[in-house]
Protein backbone atom coordinates (compact mmCIF):
# COMPACT_ATOMS: atom_id res chain seq x y z
CA UNK A 1 0.00 0.00 0.00
CA UNK A 2 1.26 3.76 -0.89
CA UNK A 3 1.98 5.85 1.74
CA UNK A 4 2.20 9.73 1.98
CA UNK A 5 5.89 11.00 2.03
CA UNK A 6 6.86 12.42 5.15
CA UNK A 7 7.23 16.27 3.50
CA UNK A 8 3.07 15.77 2.63
CA UNK A 9 2.26 14.66 5.91
CA UNK A 10 4.29 17.72 7.39
CA UNK A 11 2.79 20.37 5.23
CA UNK A 12 -0.74 18.63 6.35
CA UNK A 13 0.53 19.59 10.19
CA UNK A 14 1.39 23.16 9.13
CA UNK A 15 -2.20 23.26 7.58
CA UNK A 16 -3.68 21.96 10.73
CA UNK A 17 -1.78 24.50 12.88
CA UNK A 18 -2.98 27.28 10.85
CA UNK A 19 -6.68 26.05 11.95
CA UNK A 20 -7.71 25.39 8.19
CA UNK A 21 -7.59 21.79 7.78
CA UNK A 22 -8.86 19.21 9.42
CA UNK A 23 -6.91 16.10 8.29
CA UNK A 24 -5.45 14.76 11.27
CA UNK A 25 -8.85 14.32 12.85
CA UNK A 26 -7.86 10.27 11.52
CA UNK A 27 -5.31 10.12 13.69
CA UNK A 28 -5.12 7.83 16.84
CA UNK A 29 -3.78 10.00 19.70
CA UNK A 30 -3.61 13.76 17.94
CA UNK A 31 -4.76 16.95 19.74
CA UNK A 32 -7.25 19.00 18.26
CA UNK A 33 -5.27 22.07 16.47
CA UNK A 34 -4.07 24.82 18.92
CA UNK A 35 -7.06 27.01 17.82
CA UNK A 36 -9.52 28.33 20.98
CA UNK A 37 -8.59 25.70 23.80
CA UNK A 38 -9.09 27.78 26.76
CA UNK A 39 -11.67 30.16 25.85
CA UNK A 40 -14.00 28.03 27.92
CA UNK A 41 -12.41 28.59 31.29
CA UNK A 42 -13.28 31.83 32.45
CA UNK A 43 -11.85 33.09 35.63
CA UNK A 44 -13.59 33.82 38.72
CA UNK A 45 -11.43 36.70 40.53
CA UNK A 46 -13.23 36.74 44.07
CA UNK A 47 -11.66 35.83 46.28
CA UNK A 48 -14.71 35.06 48.46
CA UNK A 49 -16.67 33.35 45.91
CA UNK A 50 -14.06 31.14 45.30
CA UNK A 51 -13.97 29.74 49.23
CA UNK A 52 -17.74 29.32 48.97
CA UNK A 53 -17.41 26.60 45.64
CA UNK A 54 -18.00 29.68 43.55
CA UNK A 55 -20.95 30.80 43.84
CA UNK A 56 -22.28 34.42 43.40
CA UNK A 57 -25.78 34.45 45.26
CA UNK A 58 -25.79 35.37 48.89
CA UNK A 59 -22.46 36.88 49.13
CA UNK A 60 -21.74 39.97 51.10
CA UNK A 61 -20.62 43.43 49.51
CA UNK A 62 -17.98 42.15 47.01
CA UNK A 63 -17.02 44.20 44.04
CA UNK A 64 -14.65 41.75 42.32
CA UNK A 65 -17.70 39.50 41.28
CA UNK A 66 -19.45 42.37 39.45
CA UNK A 67 -18.82 40.68 36.03
CA UNK A 68 -19.79 37.27 37.26
CA UNK A 69 -23.36 38.93 38.66
CA UNK A 70 -23.87 42.13 38.61
CA UNK A 71 -26.48 42.52 39.98
CA UNK A 72 -25.16 41.36 43.39
CA UNK A 73 -23.49 44.83 43.55
CA UNK A 74 -26.68 45.91 44.97
CA UNK A 75 -24.78 44.83 48.42
CA UNK A 76 -22.67 47.41 48.12
CA UNK A 77 -22.43 49.81 50.95
CA UNK A 78 -19.91 52.98 50.38
CA UNK A 79 -17.06 53.27 48.48
CA UNK A 80 -15.13 49.85 48.13
CA UNK A 81 -11.78 49.08 46.42
CA UNK A 82 -10.49 46.04 46.12
CA UNK A 83 -6.91 44.60 44.85
CA UNK A 84 -6.56 40.97 44.78
CA UNK A 85 -3.85 38.40 42.87
CA UNK A 86 -4.78 34.51 41.77
CA UNK A 87 -1.85 31.99 40.99
CA UNK A 88 -1.64 28.73 39.84
CA UNK A 89 -0.25 25.81 39.40
CA UNK A 90 -0.41 22.26 38.90
CA UNK A 91 0.97 19.03 37.01
CA UNK A 92 -0.38 16.65 34.16
CA UNK A 93 0.30 12.66 33.34
CA UNK A 94 -0.43 10.21 30.79
CA UNK A 95 0.18 6.62 31.67
CA UNK A 96 -0.22 4.40 28.16
CA UNK A 97 -1.41 0.57 28.37
CA UNK A 98 -1.49 -1.41 24.66
CA UNK A 99 -3.48 -4.72 24.38
CA UNK A 100 -1.30 -7.50 23.03
CA UNK A 101 -2.79 -8.46 19.71
CA UNK A 102 -3.10 -12.14 18.84
CA UNK A 103 -1.95 -11.40 15.01
CA UNK A 104 0.89 -8.92 15.79
CA UNK A 105 2.02 -10.12 18.96
CA UNK A 106 5.34 -8.21 19.44
CA UNK A 107 3.08 -4.46 18.40
CA UNK A 108 2.18 -3.70 22.00
CA UNK A 109 5.96 -4.59 23.17
CA UNK A 110 6.98 -2.07 20.80
CA UNK A 111 4.50 0.81 21.52
CA UNK A 112 4.90 -0.01 24.99
CA UNK A 113 8.58 0.41 25.17
CA UNK A 114 9.30 -2.82 26.32
CA UNK A 115 10.37 -4.66 22.79
CA UNK A 116 13.95 -5.04 24.31
CA UNK A 117 13.21 -7.63 26.90
CA UNK A 118 12.55 -9.99 23.35
CA UNK A 119 16.01 -11.17 22.00
CA UNK A 120 15.85 -11.35 18.20
CA UNK A 121 15.14 -15.01 16.56
CA UNK A 122 17.69 -17.40 15.79
CA UNK A 123 18.42 -17.33 12.14
CA UNK A 124 21.27 -19.46 12.07
CA UNK A 125 19.02 -22.60 10.28
CA UNK A 126 17.76 -21.25 7.02
CA UNK A 127 14.11 -22.87 6.38
CA UNK A 128 12.76 -24.24 3.59
CA UNK A 129 11.66 -21.07 1.20
CA UNK A 130 13.91 -18.68 3.38
CA UNK A 131 13.27 -15.80 5.54
CA UNK A 132 10.50 -13.88 5.11
CA UNK A 133 9.34 -10.49 7.17
CA UNK A 134 7.67 -12.28 10.18
CA UNK A 135 10.52 -13.68 11.14
CA UNK A 136 11.94 -10.09 12.46
CA UNK A 137 11.53 -8.24 15.07
CA UNK A 138 10.45 -5.07 14.76
CA UNK A 139 12.25 -2.20 16.90
CA UNK A 140 12.15 1.67 17.52
CA UNK A 141 15.14 3.64 16.00
CA UNK A 142 14.82 5.77 19.31
CA UNK A 143 14.23 5.81 22.95
CA UNK A 144 11.28 7.64 23.29
CA UNK A 145 9.07 5.91 26.08
CA UNK A 146 4.77 6.11 26.06
CA UNK A 147 4.86 7.43 29.17
CA UNK A 148 4.95 10.96 30.62
CA UNK A 149 4.15 14.06 32.83
CA UNK A 150 4.31 17.45 32.99
CA UNK A 151 4.61 20.12 35.43
CA UNK A 152 2.83 23.26 34.50
CA UNK A 153 4.63 26.69 35.67
CA UNK A 154 3.27 28.77 38.34
CA UNK A 155 1.53 31.38 36.82
CA UNK A 156 0.06 34.87 38.44
CA UNK A 157 -2.40 37.48 37.93
CA UNK A 158 -3.50 40.60 39.07
CA UNK A 159 -7.46 42.34 39.43
CA UNK A 160 -8.87 45.71 40.65
CA UNK A 161 -11.90 46.99 41.38
CA UNK A 162 -13.88 50.04 42.33
CA UNK A 163 -17.67 50.28 42.99
CA UNK A 164 -19.84 53.09 45.34
CA UNK A 165 -23.40 53.98 45.42
CA UNK A 166 -25.46 56.89 44.01
CA UNK A 167 -28.87 58.16 43.85
CA UNK A 168 -30.44 58.30 40.05
CA UNK A 169 -33.67 59.77 39.55
CA UNK A 170 -34.87 58.19 42.69
CA UNK A 171 -33.68 54.94 42.19
CA UNK A 172 -30.44 53.52 44.21
CA UNK A 173 -27.52 52.48 41.73
CA UNK A 174 -24.42 51.02 42.34
CA UNK A 175 -21.71 51.74 39.95
CA UNK A 176 -18.52 49.35 39.19
CA UNK A 177 -15.37 49.33 37.23
CA UNK A 178 -12.58 46.80 37.25
CA UNK A 179 -9.98 44.71 35.53
CA UNK A 180 -9.66 41.29 36.12
CA UNK A 181 -8.38 38.10 33.91
CA UNK A 182 -11.38 37.24 32.20
CA UNK A 183 -10.16 33.52 31.19
CA UNK A 184 -6.73 31.67 31.59
CA UNK A 185 -5.50 29.93 28.21
CA UNK A 186 -2.34 27.68 29.55
CA UNK A 187 -2.95 24.27 27.34
CA UNK A 188 -1.15 20.87 27.06
CA UNK A 189 -1.15 18.25 25.24
CA UNK A 190 1.08 15.28 24.22
CA UNK A 191 1.01 11.96 23.29
CA UNK A 192 4.02 9.71 22.39
CA UNK A 193 2.36 7.16 20.20
CA UNK A 194 0.35 8.68 17.72
CA UNK A 195 -1.01 6.31 15.03
CA UNK A 196 -2.39 7.78 11.67
CA UNK A 197 -4.68 7.00 10.08
CA UNK A 198 -6.52 5.61 13.37
CA UNK A 199 -5.74 1.74 13.00
CA UNK A 200 -7.18 1.31 16.46
CA UNK A 201 -10.58 3.62 16.39
CA UNK A 202 -13.74 2.32 18.40
CA UNK A 203 -16.02 4.37 14.85
CA UNK A 204 -16.72 3.30 12.61
CA UNK A 205 -14.74 -0.06 12.07
CA UNK A 206 -11.94 -2.06 14.32
CA UNK A 207 -8.85 -2.71 13.25
CA UNK A 208 -8.14 -3.24 9.62
CA UNK A 209 -5.81 -6.53 8.38
CA UNK A 210 -4.03 -6.79 5.46
CA UNK A 211 -5.13 -9.28 2.86
CA UNK A 212 -3.03 -11.73 1.92
CA UNK A 213 0.31 -10.36 0.04
CA UNK A 214 -0.89 -7.00 1.00
CA UNK A 215 0.22 -4.29 3.39
CA UNK A 216 -1.35 -1.39 5.56
CA UNK A 217 0.50 1.09 6.67
CA UNK A 218 0.57 3.91 9.52
CA UNK A 219 2.92 6.75 10.57
CA UNK A 220 4.21 6.80 14.00
CA UNK A 221 4.98 10.17 15.63
CA UNK A 222 5.24 12.10 18.88
CA UNK A 223 3.23 14.87 19.04
CA UNK A 224 3.22 17.42 21.34
CA UNK A 225 1.82 21.24 21.91
CA UNK A 226 1.52 23.74 24.70
CA UNK A 227 0.03 27.09 24.74
CA UNK A 228 0.49 29.97 27.65
CA UNK A 229 -0.97 33.42 28.08
CA UNK A 230 -4.37 34.87 29.24
CA UNK A 231 -7.36 37.03 27.92
CA UNK A 232 -7.43 40.07 30.21
CA UNK A 233 -10.94 41.63 30.54
CA UNK A 234 -11.56 45.96 30.76
CA UNK A 235 -14.88 47.16 32.20
CA UNK A 236 -17.23 48.67 33.77
CA UNK A 237 -20.58 47.46 35.65
CA UNK A 238 -24.33 48.61 37.58
CA UNK A 239 -26.98 47.52 39.19
CA UNK A 240 -30.30 49.00 40.18
CA UNK A 241 -32.59 48.59 42.51
CA UNK A 242 -36.07 48.36 41.47
CA UNK A 243 -37.78 47.27 44.23
CA UNK A 244 -36.37 47.19 48.14
CA UNK A 245 -35.73 43.22 47.34
CA UNK A 246 -35.36 43.61 43.50
CA UNK A 247 -32.45 44.27 41.76
CA UNK A 248 -30.88 44.30 38.33
CA UNK A 249 -27.44 44.78 37.02
CA UNK A 250 -25.64 44.83 33.50
CA UNK A 251 -21.99 45.02 32.92
CA UNK A 252 -19.49 44.88 29.91
CA UNK A 253 -16.19 43.65 29.66
CA UNK A 254 -13.92 44.67 26.78
CA UNK A 255 -11.34 41.41 26.01
CA UNK A 256 -7.60 41.73 25.20
CA UNK A 257 -5.29 38.98 25.37
CA UNK A 258 -2.17 37.04 24.03
CA UNK A 259 -0.53 33.98 23.91
CA UNK A 260 2.35 31.76 23.18
CA UNK A 261 1.70 28.90 21.19
CA UNK A 262 3.93 25.72 20.45
CA UNK A 263 3.39 22.95 18.69
CA UNK A 264 5.62 19.69 17.62
CA UNK A 265 5.32 16.50 15.50
CA UNK A 266 8.40 14.25 14.90
CA UNK A 267 7.94 11.09 13.09
CA UNK A 268 9.12 7.65 14.64
CA UNK A 269 8.87 5.82 11.76
CA UNK A 270 6.45 4.08 9.08
CA UNK A 271 4.50 0.87 10.66
CA UNK A 272 4.13 -1.94 7.94
CA UNK A 273 1.13 -4.30 8.82
CA UNK A 274 1.46 -7.24 6.20
CA UNK A 275 0.15 -10.78 5.68
CA UNK A 276 2.54 -13.30 4.09
CA UNK A 277 0.54 -16.44 3.36
CA UNK A 278 -1.87 -15.84 6.26
CA UNK A 279 1.30 -15.18 8.53
CA UNK A 280 0.77 -11.56 9.96
CA UNK A 281 3.47 -9.21 10.75
CA UNK A 282 4.51 -5.85 11.49
CA UNK A 283 7.88 -4.07 10.53
CA UNK A 284 9.11 -0.66 11.13
CA UNK A 285 10.75 1.84 8.33
CA UNK A 286 12.79 4.19 9.68
CA UNK A 287 11.83 8.02 8.57
CA UNK A 288 13.09 11.29 9.78
CA UNK A 289 10.73 14.00 9.66
CA UNK A 290 10.43 16.88 12.25
CA UNK A 291 7.74 19.99 11.95
CA UNK A 292 8.28 22.79 14.81
CA UNK A 293 5.46 25.41 14.69
CA UNK A 294 5.66 28.49 17.31
CA UNK A 295 3.97 31.18 17.32
CA UNK A 296 1.63 34.09 19.28
CA UNK A 297 -1.86 34.52 19.40
CA UNK A 298 -3.91 37.56 19.98
CA UNK A 299 -7.24 37.60 21.53
CA UNK A 300 -10.14 40.13 21.15
CA UNK A 301 -13.71 40.31 22.08
CA UNK A 302 -16.30 41.45 24.71
CA UNK A 303 -18.69 39.82 26.98
CA UNK A 304 -22.05 41.41 28.03
CA UNK A 305 -23.96 39.90 31.42
CA UNK A 306 -27.56 40.73 32.63
CA UNK A 307 -28.56 39.61 35.81
CA UNK A 308 -31.14 40.21 38.70
CA UNK A 309 -31.47 39.10 42.36
CA UNK A 310 -34.11 39.35 44.74
CA UNK A 311 -33.40 38.47 48.31
CA UNK A 312 -35.94 38.75 51.37
CA UNK A 313 -35.56 38.10 54.43
CA UNK A 314 -32.94 34.36 54.70
CA UNK A 315 -33.91 33.66 50.76
CA UNK A 316 -31.85 35.01 48.03
CA UNK A 317 -32.55 34.46 44.26
CA UNK A 318 -30.42 35.23 41.01
CA UNK A 319 -30.69 34.53 37.21
CA UNK A 320 -27.62 35.53 35.27
CA UNK A 321 -27.47 35.74 31.63
CA UNK A 322 -24.80 35.83 28.70
CA UNK A 323 -26.39 36.97 25.56
CA UNK A 324 -23.74 35.53 22.17
CA UNK A 325 -20.37 37.08 22.30
CA UNK A 326 -17.53 36.77 19.53
CA UNK A 327 -14.08 36.13 20.44
CA UNK A 328 -11.39 36.23 17.43
CA UNK A 329 -7.82 35.65 17.30
CA UNK A 330 -5.42 36.51 15.09
CA UNK A 331 -2.82 34.19 14.74
CA UNK A 332 1.05 34.27 13.32
CA UNK A 333 3.60 31.13 13.18
CA UNK A 334 6.58 30.29 11.99
CA UNK A 335 6.63 26.86 11.21
CA UNK A 336 9.57 24.43 10.44
CA UNK A 337 10.01 21.47 8.26
CA UNK A 338 13.08 19.09 8.26
CA UNK A 339 12.90 16.19 6.14
CA UNK A 340 16.96 16.17 5.41
CA UNK A 341 18.51 17.66 7.59
CA UNK A 342 18.36 20.71 6.07
CA UNK A 343 15.14 23.13 7.95
CA UNK A 344 12.99 25.31 6.03
CA UNK A 345 10.95 27.49 7.69
CA UNK A 346 7.40 29.09 6.32
CA UNK A 347 5.45 31.88 7.85
CA UNK A 348 1.54 31.08 8.81
CA UNK A 349 -0.27 34.21 9.58
CA UNK A 350 -4.36 34.39 9.82
CA UNK A 351 -7.61 34.75 11.83
CA UNK A 352 -10.28 32.72 13.57
CA UNK A 353 -13.48 32.98 15.34
CA UNK A 354 -15.45 31.96 17.94
CA UNK A 355 -19.18 32.53 18.34
CA UNK A 356 -20.38 31.67 22.22
CA UNK A 357 -23.96 30.74 22.77
CA UNK A 358 -26.57 31.95 25.05
CA UNK A 359 -26.12 30.58 28.49
CA UNK A 360 -26.67 31.68 32.08
CA UNK A 361 -27.23 30.51 35.71
CA UNK A 362 -29.39 30.49 38.48
CA UNK A 363 -28.80 30.10 41.87
CA UNK A 364 -30.22 30.35 45.13
CA UNK A 365 -29.28 31.11 48.90
CA UNK A 366 -30.51 30.77 52.12
CA UNK A 367 -29.34 31.98 56.11
CA UNK A 368 -29.73 28.60 57.62
CA UNK A 369 -29.07 30.79 61.26
CA UNK A 370 -28.04 34.38 61.47
CA UNK A 371 -24.48 32.82 61.13
CA UNK A 372 -24.51 30.52 59.09
CA UNK A 373 -25.55 31.09 54.77
CA UNK A 374 -25.88 27.89 51.98
CA UNK A 375 -26.35 28.32 48.33
CA UNK A 376 -26.60 26.76 45.08
CA UNK A 377 -25.96 27.46 41.75
CA UNK A 378 -26.35 25.45 38.43
CA UNK A 379 -24.84 27.07 35.49
CA UNK A 380 -25.98 26.06 31.69
CA UNK A 381 -22.79 25.62 29.40
CA UNK A 382 -24.89 25.07 25.83
CA UNK A 383 -20.95 25.15 23.89
CA UNK A 384 -22.60 22.73 21.23
CA UNK A 385 -23.72 25.60 19.92
CA UNK A 386 -20.72 27.62 19.69
CA UNK A 387 -19.31 28.40 16.01
CA UNK A 388 -16.02 27.99 15.37
CA UNK A 389 -14.72 29.83 12.30
CA UNK A 390 -11.57 28.80 10.76
CA UNK A 391 -9.13 30.89 8.67
CA UNK A 392 -10.71 29.14 5.03
CA UNK A 393 -13.80 30.15 6.13
CA UNK A 394 -15.23 26.83 7.36
CA UNK A 395 -18.20 26.67 9.90
CA UNK A 396 -18.40 24.13 12.66
CA UNK A 397 -19.38 23.50 15.94
CA UNK A 398 -16.22 21.43 17.99
CA UNK A 399 -17.19 21.92 21.42
CA UNK A 400 -19.54 20.14 23.56
CA UNK A 401 -22.28 21.08 26.15
CA UNK A 402 -22.32 20.38 29.41
CA UNK A 403 -24.70 21.42 33.07
CA UNK A 404 -22.47 21.93 36.25
CA UNK A 405 -23.44 22.57 39.85
CA UNK A 406 -22.00 24.30 42.44
CA UNK A 407 -22.98 24.82 46.88
CA UNK A 408 -20.97 26.44 48.90
CA UNK A 409 -21.31 27.35 52.96
CA UNK A 410 -20.37 30.30 54.65
CA UNK A 411 -20.30 30.65 58.58
CA UNK A 412 -19.53 33.29 60.54
CA UNK A 413 -18.87 32.73 63.90
CA UNK A 414 -17.88 36.69 65.06
CA UNK A 415 -18.71 39.59 63.08
CA UNK A 416 -14.58 40.04 61.66
CA UNK A 417 -14.71 36.50 60.76
CA UNK A 418 -15.67 34.27 57.71
CA UNK A 419 -14.76 30.57 57.32
CA UNK A 420 -16.06 29.14 53.59
CA UNK A 421 -16.15 25.91 52.11
CA UNK A 422 -17.39 24.51 48.54
CA UNK A 423 -17.75 21.69 46.22
CA UNK A 424 -18.77 21.50 42.37
CA UNK A 425 -18.62 20.09 38.88
CA UNK A 426 -16.52 21.26 36.36
CA UNK A 427 -17.08 20.06 33.01
CA UNK A 428 -14.37 20.09 29.69
CA UNK A 429 -15.15 21.08 25.96
CA UNK A 430 -14.53 17.67 24.94
CA UNK A 431 -15.15 13.93 25.11
CA UNK A 432 -13.03 10.69 25.81
CA UNK A 433 -11.99 9.01 22.90
CA UNK A 434 -13.92 6.04 22.78
CA UNK A 435 -16.67 7.24 25.18
CA UNK A 436 -19.52 5.03 25.39
CA UNK A 437 -21.82 7.74 26.10
CA UNK A 438 -21.30 9.61 22.82
CA UNK A 439 -21.26 13.47 23.77
CA UNK A 440 -20.95 13.28 27.37
CA UNK A 441 -17.90 15.60 28.23
CA UNK A 442 -14.97 14.79 31.01
CA UNK A 443 -16.04 15.90 34.02
CA UNK A 444 -13.93 16.47 37.61
CA UNK A 445 -14.90 17.50 40.89
CA UNK A 446 -13.55 21.01 42.37
CA UNK A 447 -12.99 21.17 46.15
CA UNK A 448 -12.67 25.00 47.76
CA UNK A 449 -11.72 26.21 51.46
CA UNK A 450 -11.68 30.30 52.43
CA UNK A 451 -11.13 32.40 55.33
CA UNK A 452 -12.44 36.14 55.19
CA UNK A 453 -11.40 38.50 58.01
CA UNK A 454 -12.91 42.28 58.67
CA UNK A 455 -11.60 44.92 60.84
CA UNK A 456 -12.00 48.93 60.89
CA UNK A 457 -13.66 48.85 57.22
CA UNK A 458 -10.59 46.74 55.56
CA UNK A 459 -11.18 42.97 54.36
CA UNK A 460 -9.10 40.28 53.88
CA UNK A 461 -10.13 37.22 51.98
CA UNK A 462 -8.39 34.29 50.83
CA UNK A 463 -9.29 30.69 49.07
CA UNK A 464 -7.63 27.49 48.14
CA UNK A 465 -9.32 25.85 45.05
CA UNK A 466 -7.72 22.06 44.12
CA UNK A 467 -8.87 20.40 40.57
CA UNK A 468 -8.23 16.94 40.43
CA UNK A 469 -9.34 15.19 36.84
CA UNK A 470 -9.04 11.84 35.51
CA UNK A 471 -10.14 10.46 32.05
CA UNK A 472 -9.24 7.83 29.75
CA UNK A 473 -8.97 7.89 26.16
CA UNK A 474 -9.93 4.58 24.81
CA UNK A 475 -8.66 2.80 21.12
CA UNK A 476 -9.40 -1.13 20.69
CA UNK A 477 -5.13 -1.18 20.75
CA UNK A 478 -4.82 0.62 24.31
CA UNK A 479 -5.75 2.95 26.59
CA UNK A 480 -4.32 6.46 27.35
CA UNK A 481 -4.80 6.99 30.92
CA UNK A 482 -4.94 10.84 31.63
CA UNK A 483 -4.65 12.79 35.03
CA UNK A 484 -4.65 16.28 35.98
CA UNK A 485 -4.13 18.38 39.35
CA UNK A 486 -4.99 21.40 39.24
CA UNK A 487 -4.24 23.84 42.66
CA UNK A 488 -5.52 27.83 42.60
CA UNK A 489 -4.70 30.74 45.39
CA UNK A 490 -7.03 33.52 45.09
CA UNK A 491 -6.39 36.49 47.88
CA UNK A 492 -7.53 39.94 47.53
CA UNK A 493 -8.11 43.01 50.19
CA UNK A 494 -10.37 45.91 50.01
CA UNK A 495 -11.20 48.86 51.82
CA UNK A 496 -14.46 50.26 52.26
CA UNK A 497 -14.88 54.39 52.62
CA UNK A 498 -18.79 54.70 54.73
Amino acid sequence: MRTPSASILLLLAAAVWAGGTTQFAVAQGYGHPLTMQGVDRHSLPSAASRGAGGITVGMAGDPSIMFANPAALRNIDGIHLSFGALSRTGSQEQIQEWYPLRNFPTFSLMMEGLIDQIDDPDLSEVPEGGFGPEDSIARPYDSIKPNWSHQQPRSRSLQAFVAFPVELSGLRVVLGAGATEYAKLDYYFQNNNVLSPSIGSQRPVGIPLPAIGQELSAQWSQYLQQREGSIHGYGAALSVDLLDELSVGVSLLVLDGKTDDRETTISRGRIRFGNNNSVFYHSLDSVYARTISVGTSEFSGSELCLSAMYQRGALGLSLIVKPPNRITRQFSTLIEYDTTGTPTSNLVQGEDRLLLPWRGAGGISFAVREDLMLGFEYELRPFASAEYTSPSGDLSRPWLSSAVFRVGAEFRPAAWLAIRAGFGEQAEIFQEEGNALIGDPVRSNVYSVGLGLAFAGVRFNAAYQYAPAKYQDMWQTNVNRNSENRHTIVADVSYVFR
